[in-house]
């Protein structure tokens, strides 16, 4: 009997010392943050999160995290100047045709409607997705410095300034 007693306290043991699910998604969030975007090294990310260096050259393979790191190195304004650059170089191909000849065939047409297309959702993505993460950012550092009801008050706030602006 004292023998199983003991087994069951090693097991409880080692159940409570092991991190929880959330505790896990929340430090392979932070690390991914922290490689693809702050480009740190694997071993300063595994002490910065408090994981082994093992587990996040784990995540780094599972999740394809130097894919993500390599598309970051492209900025967002240099994607949109590449647009608008080929959209001033139709534009240029199409002014220097003789007059009365100024205008697009189909495909040169085709091409300036999907290039502004894919200026303005960039830009309208771009500007949800800074939008939504400042106010996410401004959100947690009201839960580490204010009250509940602040918290409660401010994320009430937010999420009817977002409902209204989205409608537009």
């Amino acid at each position: 009997m004292a023998t199983t007693i003991k087994q069951k306290k090693s097991t409880s043991k080692a159940t409570s010392s092991k991190p929880t699910k959330a505790s896990l998604t929340d430090k392979q969030y932070l690390a991914r943050i922290l490689f693809t975007r702050e480009k740190l090294e694997q071993k300063l990310i595994a002490e910065k999160v408090g994981v082994s260096e093992k587990t996040i050259g784990k995540w780094v393979n599972e999740n394809n995290w130097h894919s993500v790191r390599n598309r970051l190195l492209i900025g967002k304004e240099e994607v949109l100047n590449s647009f608008y650059e080929q959209l001033a170089e139709i534009n240029e191909f199409i002014r220097s045709k003789p007059e009365g000849e100024r205008y697009g065939d189909s495909k040169v047409s085709d091409t300036q409607v999907k290039l502004t297309a894919a200026i303005r959702n960039m830009e309208t993505e771009l500007a949800i997705a800074d939008l939504v993460e400042s106010g996410m950012r401004f959100i947690k550092y009201i839960q580490r410095v204010g009250t509940i009801d602040q918290v409660k008050e401010t994320e009430e706030l937010w999420n009817s300034f977002l409902m209204e602006n989205f409608k537009k």
